[in-house]
């Protein structure tokens, strides 16, 4: 992929996030950083991963060909609204975010949990480019970021 392309779809962004998750997986490995788990953490961190596999792999089959790690929408996409997107716009992030945060919980990782916070603040942003093309592109858009929450169900 050229440096040009890379660059107007928002390729950066998606450089980013694998960074912040590298250094998330490298928390949870490494000595030190660590608190001392629970019970309480070991089942918030495993509902969490479940909640994890079963938003991300709903938003990774009702996207189908229309799936792209780049902010911007490919160029034959469809705007799809349905499914899991009838819930939150953003399913993947939402899976991302919350294996990130029962990974850190697992592995008893504060390190791991303060850069999920960081990973969340990189999902805010990268959306909020990426709502941008997408209005760009799409006219019914707005209509359904009015409706339908970003990440989480009927909150946020």
């Amino acid at each position: 992929m050229s440096s040009d392309t890379q660059t107007s779809r928002g390729g950066w962004w998606v450089v980013g996030q694998f960074i912040i998750l590298a250094m998330i997986v490298t928390a949870g490995i490494i000595r030190g950083g660590h608190y001392t788990g629970g019970l309480l953490s070991t089942v918030v961190g495993a509902v969490l991963c479940l909640v994890a596999v079963g938003f991300g792999w709903r938003g990774f089959v009702t996207l189908g060909n229309n799936l792209t790690a780049f902010p911007k929408p490919l160029d034959d996409g469809q705007l799809v609204i349905t499914g899991v997107y009838a819930i939150v716009r953003h399913p993947i992030y939402t899976a991302v975010l919350c294996g990130s945060a029962g990974y850190a919980l697992l592995t008893t990782s504060w390190v791991g949990l303060v850069l999920t916070g960081v990973l969340g603040v990189w999902f805010e942003f990268k959306s909020r480019r990426e709502e941008r093309f997408l209005r760009e592109r799409f006219p019914t858009y707005a209509a359904y970021a009015q409706t339908v929450k970003k990440f989480l169900p009927r909150i946020y």
